[in-house]
């Protein structure tokens, strides 16, 4: 996969147009809930950044830190403070008569929200209240 570097004020860019879009606490459906958590994964980034006193975020820190915010969070020393799941459940599918599990991390959130799966354990409503806590402390750490 091919990635390309992102400036500091790039993702705060980012960062403050997906929170803008994602909309209002408590009425999201998961697309919106999508585009806040990138938002956070924005964020996060340019609080990485900006901890290093660095302004370019590149193919090494991509591959260091991908899609996994429990990580990130880890990196920046405050991965306890949040209640971000650990492990994620999507409900079962069905393939030939065989119920096919759905378990993952964290980091494959964003692929639930985007694909249209609907989360178990913990549900979409827990996921968005603890990535809606993550993005308050982001804002305090940007502003």
């Amino acid at each position: 996969m091919s990635t390309i570097p992102f400036t500091d004020r790039e993702l705060k860019r980012a960062w403050r147009n997906l929170s803008l879009t994602a909309g209002p606490e408590g009425g999201r459906q998961n697309i919106h809930r999508l585009l806040l958590f990138y938002a956070v994964e924005c964020g996060l980034k340019a609080v990485w950044l900006k901890r290093r006193c660095r302004t370019l975020f590149d193919q090494d820190d991509i591959d260091q830190t991908g899609h996994d915010l429990r990580k990130i969070l880890k990196d920046l020393g405050v991965g306890t403070s949040f209640s971000l799941p650990v492990n994620l459940q999507l409900s079962p599918v069905n393939r030939g008569g065989q119920s096919i599990p759905r378990n993952g991390t964290i980091s494959i959130l964003h692929q639930a929200w985007r694909y249209g799966g609907l989360c178990c354990s913990p549900s979409d409503q827990d996921c968005e209240t603890a990535l809606q806590d993550v993005l308050h402390w982001i804002n305090k750490e940007l502003t």
